[in-house]
């Protein structure tokens, strides 16, 4: 058997790229920022540096084109990415280095030249929402050193409507 009758590929599709469900013909460029935040003011020797600094949300921007298929337009193809970036529900990008987590789209752009007068070039960036887990705990006011201050709020009792009324009026009687 020779190694002519296999097939031969000459160009070969990578990895796709996909955000909220939607995949590009073609990728462009991409560019992924991960970056911390560090505050400006002096740190005391031998403090925690993680005090001072904290990471940012990933921002993650694109630049893709669409080509026109069977089952929808550019136009639809464009529709749809603009309800995917009102949709407010954070949604994965995935890449063949990366998948970026809780990501929304802050940003799209669509760029028409005569070398993209017949598909979609657009420029998109997202963002991380950065969501942490949050609980409530209920300290018992026996625990709390001054629970008249510090704890939560007890029922006064019932008072009469009547008695309000009077009060409220200068405390003339029936």
């Amino acid at each position: 058997m020779s190694f002519l009758s296999q097939p031969i590929t000459l160009f070969s599709i990578g990895p796709q790229r996909s955000f909220g469900g939607i995949s590009g013909y073609v990728t462009i460029t991409e560019n992924a920022i991960d970056a911390i935040e560090i505050t400006q003011q002096p740190v005391q020797q031998g403090a925690s540096i993680a005090d001072h600094a904290f990471k940012k949300p990933v921002s993650f921007s694109i630049q893709m084109l669409f080509a026109h298929n069977l089952t929808q337009s550019l136009a639809t193809i464009y529709q749809n990415l603009l309800a995917l970036q009102s949709t407010f529900t954070p949604f994965n990008v995935v890449t063949p280095k990366r998948t970026y987590y809780n990501m929304l789209f802050s940003a799209l752009g669509q760029t028409t030249d005569k070398k993209t007068e017949n598909c979609l070039a657009i420029n998109a960036t997202f963002q991380e929402v950065i969501i942490v887990p949050v609980a409530t705990t209920v300290v018992p006011r026996s625990q709390l050193k001054n629970p008249g201050s510090n704890g939560g709020t007890q029922s006064g009792g019932k008072q009469s409507t009547l008695y309000s009324l009077k009060q409220g009026i200068g405390g003339l009687k029936p």
